[in-house]
C-alpha cells in the first residue's frame, strides 16, 4: 500500500467522524512515501482556528502506548488529541484496508516531563503487509483551546466504516 492509499482512508474516517470540533479536513503535501522534503499528510482544521496533522514520517524510536477511554483535552493537547482520536477512529471503523493499528509515544517528543511517553503518532499495518507511521502534530489558533473536554457527549457515529476506501489498488 501507498502513503496516499492510507491517508484516504484516514481523511475518509475524520470526514465520517463527524466531531463537532472539527471544521475541515483537508490534505496536504507532496510526498508519496513517508519522511521527505513534503510529507504527505491530513490536516485537521478546528473552530478554534487551531490546526492538528498526521503525516507520513519515519521515526527512529517508538512506543506503543494504552487507548485512553477518553480524549485528550484540547489545550496544549493537540498532536496526543489527534492521534488518539485517529485510533478511536479505526477502532469503530475497522478498514479492510488495514491489518492493525496502535497508537504510539515516539522517542525525544511531548511535553516537558512526557517526552517519549505522549501519544504522538499512529503505527498502521495495512493489509497488504506494509507499515506506515502517521506523526501527529499542531498549531495552536487564534483562540484559546478549552482547557476541558468541549465535547463530553459526542460518539463515534455508528457504521463510520461503510463505504471507506479500500486502499488496494492493482499496482
Amino acid at each position: 500500500m501507498q502513503l496516499a492509499q492510507v491517508l484516504d482512508v484516514i481523511e475518509a474516517l475524520f470526514r465520517a467522524a463527524a466531531h463537532p470540533e472539527i471544521e475541515a479536513v483537508e490534505r496536504f503535501g507532496a510526498g508519496i512515501a513517508p519522511g521527505g522534503p513534503s510529507p504527505a499528510g491530513v490536516r485537521i482544521r478546528y473552530g478554534d482556528g487551531a490546526l492538528a496533522y498526521l503525516w507520513g514520517a519515519i521515526w527512529p524510536q517508538e512506543t506503543d502506548l494504552p487507548v485512553p477511554d477518553v480524549l485528550p483535552p484540547p489545550a496544549g493537547r493537540r498532536p496526543d488529541r489527534v492521534a488518539v482520536l485517529a485510533v478511536m477512529l479505526l477502532d469503530a471503523a475497522r478498514p479492510a484496508a488495514f491489518r492493525s493499528w496502535r497508537l504510539v509515544a515516539l522517542a525525544d517528543l511531548g511535553p516537558g516531563g512526557e517526552r517519549g511517553k505522549a501519544p504522538r503518532g499512529v503505527r498502521i499495518v495495512c493489509a497488504d503487509g506494509t507499515s506506515m507511521l502517521l506523526r501527529a502534530t499542531a498549531a495552536g489558533g487564534p483562540d484559546r483551546a478549552p482547557e476541558q473536554e468541549p465535547y463530553p457527549d459526542y460518539r463515534i457515529p455508528d457504521g463510520i466504516g461503510a463505504g471507506l476506501p479500500t486502499g488496494v489498488s492493482a499496482g
